[in-house]
């Protein structure tokens, strides 16, 4: 219960900043190390699985969603580990992990809640051959790799990066979220997780043009679900 009062409380005060956009506008001229969720470090909390609380000044780098953090010299830092996250806060915005991301919650009944990722998929383009082998042939197709997963690291250690030249993928996604499980936006699911407002969504439908797959549209009617 704590906790869903907690959640609650962080969400009216993201509310009342909310400036009808669900995507970040990401300058993707810029390298990978300079795109992070928020333009400053933030005071924020991070809720552990195990009940422990870190608080301290935090940002969200976009390569591959990661947490970071102010060290006591002030310097940046990153906590890799997502699976010992139970929740971050940073100002007045609050993230779940889930999906092997940050999810932030935009809006919540208590039950369902929409939320949104943002995130930057580093990847390098090579020709590999058999057995994962890089190739020269020109033959032989060009493919994008997940760098994450061929002991690339974000931080100085292992294998170090260009940040300069470093490709990279944005993704972005919404979603409706019910017992730590991320649905599609659609119009099935609205009224799936929405049984007693089936008349209010019918509602909203004949007021308003809504473009389901639309996150800003459905966020909208989120909160005319929430407010009626």
């Amino acid at each position: 219960m704590k906790k869903l009062i907690l959640l609650l409380v962080f969400i009216a005060g993201f509310i009342t900043g909310y400036a009808q956009k669900v995507f970040l506008d990401i300058d993707i001229s810029r390298p990978y190390t300079e795109i992070y969720y928020f333009p400053y470090y933030s005071s924020g909390t991070i809720q552990f699985t195990d009940g422990s609380v870190y608080n301290g000044q935090l940002n969200i780098l976009l390569a591959s969603s990661t947490l970071c953090f102010l060290d006591e010299e002030g310097q940046p830092d990153i906590f890799t580990d997502i699976d010992k996250v139970a929740s971050v806060s940073i100002g007045r915005n609050y993230f779940i992990p889930l999906l092997s991301h940050y999810i932030q919650i935009l809006d919540t009944d208590g039950n369902v809640m929409f939320g949104v990722e943002q995130y930057l998929q580093l990847e390098a383009e090579k020709r590999y051959g058999a057995f994962g082998r890089e190739e020269k042939s020109p033959n032989v197709p060009i493919e994008k790799r997940d760098l994450r997963s061929e002991g690339y690291h974000i931080n100085s250690g292992g294998r170090s990066l260009a940040a300069e030249s470093t490709p990279y993928t944005v993704h972005q996604n919404a979603y409706l979220i019910k017992d730590k499980k991320a649905y599609v936006l659609n119009r099935k699911n609205f009224k799936r997780f929405f049984p007693s407002k089936k008349a209010l969504i019918q509602q909203y439908e004949n007021q308003n043009t809504i473009d389901y797959s639309d996150p800003d549209q459905s966020l909208m009617l989120f909160k005319f679900l929430m407010a009626n």
